[in-house]
């Protein structure tokens, strides 16, 4: 018998599961990504949050544990717009990319970080704040690449012009799209150094080129919602 009590979590997915239960899953600080039975829970009046940090103990044998206790650790926090949808995308990248039971304990607070801060701050930064997690998700999982120079070993030079080869890194190309002050400015990760809307799209385009490889051919979810807006 498995016996947990009041680790840190946050709750990333929820759906159904027979009658009145949730199948609930977590990002924890101790054990990574779990699955736990939330049994009654769809018919509970104080509902169980996403974007939230709790406190979590749990109960089971086998695979498939039951919550038996939560309590908030944390602010109530109520994301809308753009806010929702970034917020959504990240906790299915975390459902898709991470091993269960696996732990990540910079990653935990990292992500921690990202959703205190999506929380409060403004629509279009929050579009850097999101390349800057996707960045350290990528580094944390050990999918980073050398930030700091090129394939041949050359310093990233500000006002040059880059193309990004996959798990190679970055080479210089007239037709490259992104500019070496951008990429000094994913590594700096400084939310307030944003680059201009062109090359902010440069960076959006360089990590989805990092993590499309690892999502395979299953497409995110969350992403259509972007489109249709």
């Amino acid at each position: 018998m498995t016996k947990v009590d009041l680790i840190p979590a946050f709750l990333i997915h929820r759906r159904a599961f027979k009658d009145s239960s949730l199948l609930l899953d977590f990002f924890t600080l101790e054990h990574g990504k779990i699955r736990l039975v939330g049994r009654g829970l769809r018919n509970s009046k104080t509902p169980i949050q996403v974007f939230q940090h709790l406190k979590i103990s749990y109960r089971g044998k086998g695979d498939l544990k039951s919550l038996n206790h939560w309590e908030a650790d944390d602010i109530p926090r109520q994301l809308k717009g753009d806010h929702l949808i970034l917020g959504m995308y990240v906790n299915e990248l975390i459902s898709r990319l991470l091993h269960e039971q696996d732990p990540h304990f910079e990653l935990f607070e990292i992500y921690k970080k990202f959703i205190e801060n999506l929380a409060t701050i403004e629509s279009l930064s929050s579009h850097w704040l999101l390349r800057l997690f996707e960045h350290q998700l990528l580094t944390e999982l050990g999918y980073g690449v050398d930030f700091s120079c090129d394939m041949t070993g050359d310093e990233i030079q500000l006002d040059a012009v880059y193309e990004y080869q996959h798990q190679g890194g970055f080479f210089r190309s007239v037709a490259g799209k992104i500019l070496g002050k951008s990429i000094n400015q994913l590594l700096a990760d400084d939310i307030n150094n944003m680059p201009d809307l062109e090359q902010l799209k440069a960076c959006r385009d360089l990590n989805r080129q990092r993590l499309n490889p690892l999502l395979g051919n299953k497409p995110l979810q969350s992403r259509a919602l972007f489109f249709s807006k």
